[in-house]
């Protein structure tokens, strides 16, 4: 089964953003590009090879030749889309359904739906075609998520059995029930991320990426979280630029790393000056904070209502949740006080003392960190949907 080298991913996905008007798309691609695959008269009537959606994205469709000879290729740019100023606010997270039945992100999810005639379109003339062959979708930042959905809806309509995903500093687009079908349905999900990169790191649970439980290509291992780790060409201010990092040939020679927090963490409140603004202590937040509800016993209550409620109030509901679980045992509390803590020190608190375990105060804190996160992922997404 054929699939596309890290290079040619990394340069289909950086090329989208070259393209900002309709009368720009004639010559789309470079010599590598279209080495491999054909965008122009595809044969799908007034859009051609492409698709232009100026609130929610553009994408490249075209057909492989030599060793990708009949694969379809669909190349994703997400734009700042009408949400896009509150769309990482997690609180506030709006959901939605997907096609295949899980729960997913409403903003990605609109996004996506917008483009999805346009595909339906060329996929439908391609299949006929071309039996057996593959479908990759190939997406950045925002357009890695609608990648990710465009590919688990191909798969619930049956328009190939080999299809994979390419995501490049891609956020989370659904909770578990969305990774893990998600995973299952397409061939192969190859999900690149730099460490220093913020975006892949929201929003924050109960979103969870797929492949679930698998792996991700962590194609650099720099620390902190940094604007411009999360673009593409380091000709446009991106340190390293994800066209530099997945600058090879092959998938072997790049750097796996498992792509979610597994394992239990509890904090000690005396240790919360160690946290800092960083993707291990991201990580080891959101652990934190899932090894204290389950432990109390109330993970599987906060998990449901955060789909009941459709999360536009989840993080008051952890909030009030965490108030409960502090008051019920010492020990319990011991564990809330060290995570919140923690989360002040990696939003950069001055002061980092947890008076006390009210709702107020821990709602609080919660919005310190959600604060200066968000606010980094809101500058990288402006550094490149320009």
């Amino acid at each position: 089964m054929t699939q596309l080298t890290p290079k040619l991913a990394s340069e289909l996905a950086a090329k989208v953003y070259d393209v900002i008007d309709l009368e720009l798309v004639q010559n789309f691609g470079n010599p590598y590009i279209n080495k491999h695959f054909t965008f122009n008269n595809v044969g799908i009537g007034k859009t051609g090879g492409f698709v232009f959606n100026r609130q929610s994205g553009f994408a490249a469709m075209g057909l492989g030749k030599g060793q990708y000879q009949g694969d379809a290729i669909i190349a994703i740019r997400g734009t700042e889309f009408s949400s896009a100023a509150d769309w990482a606010t997690n609180a506030q997270v709006g959901l939605s359904v997907g096609d295949g039945s899980q729960i997913v992100h409403a903003g990605f999810n609109n996004a996506f739906t917008s483009l999805r005639p346009q595909f339906a379109t060329f996929l439908d003339k391609w299949r006929t075609s071309n039996p057996g062959k593959a479908i990759h979708f190939v997406g950045h930042s925002l357009g890695g998520a609608i990648a990710s959905l465009a590919a688990d809806w191909a798969s619930v309509n049956n328009y190939a059995s080999n299809i994979n995903l390419y995501t490049f500093g891609a956020p989370r687009v659904g909770q578990q029930g969305f990774a893990t079908a998600n995973t299952h349905r397409l061939n192969q999900i190859f999900r690149c991320t730099h460490g220093a990169d913020v975006v892949p790191k929201v929003p924050l649970w109960p979103f969870i990426h797929a492949p679930y439980q698998g792996v991700e290509y962590r194609l650099d291992n720099s620390q902190g979280l940094r604007i411009s780790a999360h673009g593409m060409d380091p000709k446009a201010g991106a340190e390293p630029g994800y066209l530099v990092s997945a600058n090879t040939e092959h998938w072997g020679h790049l750097h796996v790393k498992a792509s979610e927090y597994l394992k239990p963490v509890k904090l000690r409140y005396e240790n919360r000056n160690q946290a800092s603004y960083s993707d291990q202590w991201s990580d080891k937040l959101s652990a934190a904070l899932i090894t204290v509800l389950k432990e109390a016993g109330y993970y599987g209550a906060i998990v449901a209502q955060a789909t009941a409620s459709y999360g536009l109030t989840f993080y008051d509901l952890v909030a009030k949740t965490l108030e409960k679980i502090a008051a019920a045992a010492d020990s319990f509390a011991d564990d809330v006080r060290g995570l919140l803590g923690h989360m002040l020190s990696f939003a950069g608190a001055v002061v980092t003392t947890v008076v006390d375990l009210t709702y107020a105060t821990i709602r609080a804190i919660f919005n310190r960190m959600l604060s200066r996160l968000y606010s980094s992922v809101k500058e990288a997404i402006k550094s490149v949907h320009k």
